[in-house]
């Protein structure tokens, strides 16, 4: 199963959700996307505007591959379900979002190993039927701030130099 999430924003996705539709027409693989706010509706896949995230999530740990617009919301959460994942950043230029923050952040995804980047749409087939293995090594950046100050509360706490 394909679970494709575009997330809260106003704009229409429309080249995103063509493209999954047309894509799970010719490989009859389950798809789920999860639309938001957009207009287009899909002709082939299950849809939905939102659900409660839990419900979300679980879908998600189902998911052979997870497809994303390049939201902080969607990349954490195929993150924590360590599922493959592809992230299409929405463009400005495209009327998709109305800067291109995402690129940012879908090229610090490509650059980590964390997902593939996809800017090309037609390059979404390849991706996929071959997406990269779920990252195994994230860990996300709470637990590392939760250690970091537990740490230091337990040395002020035994009188220890925090130096």
């Amino acid at each position: 199963m394909i679970y494709v999430a575009l997330g809260t924003m106003f704009l229409d996705f429309p080249r995103l959700i063509l493209k999954m539709d047309e894509i799970a027409s010719a490989t009859a693989e389950e798809t789920i996307i999860q639309i938001g706010m957009g207009k287009t509706v899909p002709k082939t896949c299950k849809h939905f505007d939102f659900k409660p995230h839990e419900e979300v999530l679980d879908i998600q740990r189902r998911a052979r591959v997870i497809v994303c617009h390049a939201g902080i919301g969607s990349v954490l959460d195929a993150l924590n379900v360590r599922r493959p994942f592809i992230v299409v950043p929405r463009l400005k230029k495209l009327g998709e979002h109305m800067n291109d923050h995402q690129l940012d952040l879908a090229r610090a995804v490509a650059r980590r190993g964390w997902g593939r980047m996809v800017l090309n749409i037609d390059d979404l087939v390849a991706a996929c039927a071959d997406p990269l293995p779920a990252p195994k090594a994230y860990t996300p950046a709470k637990a590392r701030l939760i250690s970091t100050v537990r740490d230091i509360v337990e040395r002020v706490a035994a009188g220890q130099p925090l130096h």
